[in-house]
């Protein structure tokens, strides 16, 4: 379960930087449009994300292949992928350190998910390379045993440059060190055209499929997030159930009908368009969602971050940033709006024991969560007293039920924003223009990059002022 609370966004809490509840009302219209606009998109098939939760043959598909490729021997996953063909399986990966298994020790979570309802029966080492730094590929391999390792290329056009230049290295390491490297090799892609897709296909390499109507950043619902997600030992069953059954929530329901999400949306257009804040951090106050507020921004940077208009997400960690950041939160310009994440129920507590430390008597007695989240509170105080404006989502505990709930919460939300913003949420246009300048700076030519051409000309003909 997800609860929200407004409270310090408010003006009646936060003075003349706050809302008043009729100006986030005032937009119900708009949202009910936004809403409408997007059930067009996915009737007309161009967005899927909301549908791919549900595709039960797509799961079968993921299971089916992951038990058989680890009937082999097996005993690491290594998965390559950019942006959002990664940051939700890292998500995923981090925030399962969080769930409590009375049964085992989360450390060993791949040995028994099986027992518990519908993990992966192996314990598999999931790593992950999202960037091609060299040196970072170069440990990994050293650490890993090569020949026991399936190697699991994520992208959704099957031609990312990056994932397709570390494809090529590895099929070269793999050709020296096993009989038959195709046998070692797992594409996560589309399912009919791109390189990737195509060598699979003339080689025999497996495959898995994402659906064409979900992009990049909406993909942790696809294959590509969720079968790693599988062998790390998650329920993948549990997290889709989870997603749909927030879905059917929402969707079922008036925009203001109990409905945060949607008041979500308009709390931080109000915010961005009346009170020019145009910085949104994104805080989690548990390590096991540090990968969330990741991920998070890059579902809205990607999503908004267009047409000189949309706030900019900034992820933050807890207490840590507390020690970090807040002083600039604090007395820095007024641009900031906060939301703030956290657990209601951790996996695991401590009581703290001061004994024979008089000076902290008032800590006898209390638990380690209840200082962690009574910091929380200080801070939304502290804050609201500078008039500073703050929301915070408080989920029940972190389990595969609500990690869906979550992530469908926020694939609803970032598309509702968009259509708040005049704004298309599902293109990314500024991310192509990027890709074109380092193919150009790569050797490749090809008429359609023209005027990147002629301007990477112009740039290089500027003197440097480097020392």
């Amino acid at each position: 379960m997800i609860e929200f609370s407004f409270k310090y966004a408010l003006k009646s809490a936060i003075g003349e930087n706050g809302l008043e509840e009729m100006e986030i009302r005032s937009l119900e219209n708009d949202l009910v449009q936004a809403r409408r606009n997007l059930n067009e998109l996915r009737r007309n098939g161009d967005i899927g994300f909301y549908n791919e939760i549900g595709d039960a043959g797509m799961v079968a598909s993921v299971k089916e292949t992951a038990d058989r490729l680890f009937s082999k021997d097996f005993n690491t996953l290594y998965v390559f992928g950019m942006g959002g063909s990664s940051l939700g399986a890292i998500f995923l990966k981090e925030a399962s350190g969080g769930i409590f298994r009375e049964s085992y020790n989360n450390e060993n979570i791949n040995e028994k998910a099986g027992e518990n309802g519908g993990g992966f029966h192996k314990k598999v080492n999931v790593i992950f390379s999202e960037n091609i730094d060299p040196c970072y590929i170069h440990k990994n391999m050293q650490n890993i045993d090569i020949k026991k390792t399936l190697f699991c290329f994520v992208s959704k056009s099957a031609d990312t440059i990056e994932v397709v230049s570390q494809f090529f290295i590895v099929k070269e390491m793999l050709e020296n060190a096993v009989k038959n490297y195709k046998d070692n090799l797992l594409f996560i892609t589309d399912k009919k055209s791109g390189f990737l897709r195509q060598y699979a296909d003339e080689n025999g390499i497996a495959t898995l499929d994402i659906a064409k109507n979900v992009g990049g950043r909406y993909s942790i619902v696809t294959a590509g997030t969720l079968f790693p997600a599988y062998v790390m030992g998650l329920n993948i069953d549990k997290f889709l159930h989870g997603a749909i059954s927030y879905r059917d929530n929402i969707l079922n329901k008036g925009v203001f009908e109990n409905n945060p999400v949607y008041s979500l949306a308009a709390i931080i257009y109000l915010y961005y368009k009346q009170k020019k804040r145009n910085i949104f951090i994104i805080n989690a106050y548990s390590d096991y969602l540090r990968e969330y507020s990741r991920w998070f921004r890059q579902l809205f940077a990607e999503s908004l971050g267009k047409d000189l208009t949309s706030p900019t997400p900034v992820p933050a960690a807890g207490a840590t940033d507390q020690h970090s950041q807040l002083q600039l939160y604090m007395q820095g310009p007024q641009d900031k709006l906060i939301g703030f994440f956290c657990l209601k129920n951790f996996c695991k507590d401590y009581i703290i024991n001061p004994s024979g430390f008089e000076e902290y008597g008032y800590l006898k007695g209390k638990k380690l969560s209840e200082l962690l989240l009574n910091e929380l509170t200080g801070v939304e105080l502290a804050l609201a007293t500078l008039g500073r404006p703050s929301f915070r989502v408080t989920i029940d505990k972190i389990d595969e039920f609500t990690l869906g709930e979550l992530s469908f919460m926020s694939m609803e939300m970032v598309p509702i924003l968009g259509m708040l913003l005049k704004i298309n949420p599902f293109d990314q246009p500024g991310v192509e223009k990027g890709k074109k300048f380092a193919y150009l700076l790569m050797g490749r030519k090809d008429e359609s990059m023209s005027k990147e051409l002629e301007e990477l000309n112009r740039l290089n003909n500027i003197p440097d002022l480097t020392y």
